[in-house]
């Protein structure tokens, strides 16, 4: 089982952040090194950044399933595909 957020350390939190906006980097979107132990830290929390970074990817990947994928394969995988790997996640987590 995974271990949930309240859970994790500050360096755990920072290691996630930091995943999370790799991802968003990958798919286009540069972001500032500002958590709170980079050369530019803009006075957020790791947890807001966190936060934001994957409401972003959640954003990023609605966007793109969107604008790439032909009716009805957008509709498809923004719902059943989405909803079976949401319970499938929310499941494991539990």
């Amino acid at each position: 089982m995974e271990r949930r957020g309240a859970d994790w350390s500050d360096e755990e939190w920072l290691d996630e952040a930091r995943r999370v906006r790799h991802a968003l980097a990958a798919l286009g979107d540069q972001l500032p090194l500002c958590l709170p132990d980079e050369p530019r830290a803009c006075g957020q929390s790791t947890q807001d950044h966190y936060a934001s970074y994957c409401a972003q990817l959640k954003a990023r990947a609605q966007v793109r399933i969107e604008r790439d994928l032909p009716e009805p394969f957008a509709r498809i995988t923004g719902t059943i595909v989405y909803d079976s790997h949401l319970i499938r996640i929310r499941t494991r987590i539990r």
